[in-house]
């Protein structure tokens, strides 16, 4: 008995919430301001890696200069060529963490084309859950929830509950 009371108050409970779902990275794929913000980024990725690779070629330049004239050196003047080839090196490190790494300007620069466009997918994915009255709108590709009426928000209640005391550690 037990079981069907809980299955019919589950069943009431579900019945009347309206849950939706979407693919955001289908929509983000399919807007033409995606396509134009992917040019951009590999416009910027081009003038990077042109970039990086003047450094490497000014790079193998100076190591076949010092390889040729390493014979005729001194050592100490072998010692300096090998001290500005191993700085050079540092700089091409260097500018490829900082440009092109995962962290760098170019990572940057993608989030900063793309947070506007995944923003106006954000709310134009609530502006239609609240238009069509659903309750909850979950994304296939995030896997989570991406809109929800406050009116399940149970946050306050949580914060009320603790700040009673009422949950013992």
């Amino acid at each position: 008995m037990k079981k069907i009371i809980t299955f019919l108050i589950f069943t009431f409970c579900f019945s009347e919430t309206k849950i939706g779902w979407v693919d955001s990275q289908y929509i983000f794929n399919q807007l033409d301001e995606t396509r134009e913000a992917q040019v951009e980024l590999e416009k910027k990725q081009r003038s990077l890696e042109a970039e990086l690779m003047k450094m490497i070629s000014r790079g193998d330049s100076l190591y076949q200069a010092f390889e040729k004239q390493a014979p005729l050196m001194g050592a100490e003047m072998q010692k300096n060529k090998q001290t500005e080839l191993v700085e050079m090196q540092k700089q091409i490190e260097l500018f490829q963490m900082q440009k092109l790494g995962p962290e760098g300007e170019l990572y940057s620069f993608y989030a900063q084309l793309i947070a506007p466009i995944e923003k106006k997918i954000l709310d134009s994915i609530a502006k239609i859950g609240n238009e069509r009255g659903y309750d909850y709108i979950l994304d296939s590709s995030r896997g989570g929830i991406v809109h929800a009426l406050d009116s399940h928000k149970l946050d306050e209640f949580v914060l009320e509950d603790l700040r009673k005391g009422s949950i013992s550690e």
